[in-house]
């Protein structure tokens, strides 16, 4: 119990490769999924974990899944598995997405359930911002975590590295152009920066085009949305077919 609840921190995760999934759905999206997963508890039994190896799945108290859940209110399973190696960047994609300090799990979250739905592969993160893996991520992500391809690099590099390879890099800021109003390049790097700060100035600056979503001025408007429902919008324009 006390070897679970540390892979709560980042630096246990990262020291021992693993990582913990909760709740029924996304542990059946795990399982799915093909991730090597290590062990499972859950206080009964379930169909979808009739093909792994019984020696890893044990049945457990709701008392004794309380005390290794992260949740509040633990949902029946918890699983524990190993953090996939992800594959290498496919330049040959139309669109990747580019976080700048998302600090936030559940913008975190939203941004890769966002992507997968809207069939978008590959989300490079800078270094700062919040661990993938973290439980609060994955939780909010159910179950997209496992099939995007979510890697940290440092991104003034990994810029130049996506104009090398064909793309435009855009960037969301307040002071851009309408995102209805841009061509839209056949490759493209959206960059979207932090809750607080947006994009950081370093980053702003290897940045070819910026983009707003326009509000209605009608209405009273609100200081701004945050990271993860302004991906989606962004995202809903730039996949939809022209």
């Amino acid at each position: 119990m006390k070897r679970i609840r540390a892979l709560q921190q980042k630096k246990f995760r990262k020291e021992t490769g693993l990582f913990v999934v909760e709740g029924v759905k996304t542990v059946q999206e795990l399982v799915h999924s093909g991730i090597e997963i290590e062990s499972i508890y859950s206080t009964e039994s379930f169909d979808f974990l009739n093909g792994l190896a019984p020696e890893s799945v044990f049945l457990i108290k709701e008392n004794e899944l309380a005390r290794i859940s992260g949740l509040s209110t633990p949902n029946r399973i918890l699983a524990v598995a190993k953090i996939p190696k992800q594959p290498s960047i496919d330049w040959n994609c139309s669109l990747i997405i580019v976080l700048d300090g998302i600090n936030d799990p559940g913008n975190l979250g939203t941004i890769i359930r966002s992507a997968k739905w809207f069939g978008v592969n590959t989300i490079v993160c800078s270094e700062d911002c919040v661990d993938a893996f973290d439980r609060k991520v994955v939780q909010s992500t159910m179950g997209a975590l496992f099939h995007v391809n979510v890697q940290y690099k440092s991104l003034i590099p990994f810029i130049e590295d996506c104009k090398r390879n064909g793309f435009v890099v855009i960037g969301a800021a307040m002071n851009g152009e309408s995102m209805y109003h841009l061509s839209r390049p056949v490759k493209t790097a959206l960059v979207i920066g932090s809750e607080s700060h947006g994009i950081s100035e370093s980053v702003l600056k290897c940045c070819d085009q910026l983009l707003t979503i326009p509000n209605n001025e009608s209405q009273q408007r609100v200081e701004s949305l945050n990271a993860g429902v302004a991906t989606s919008i962004i995202l809903s324009e730039l996949t939809r077919p022209i």
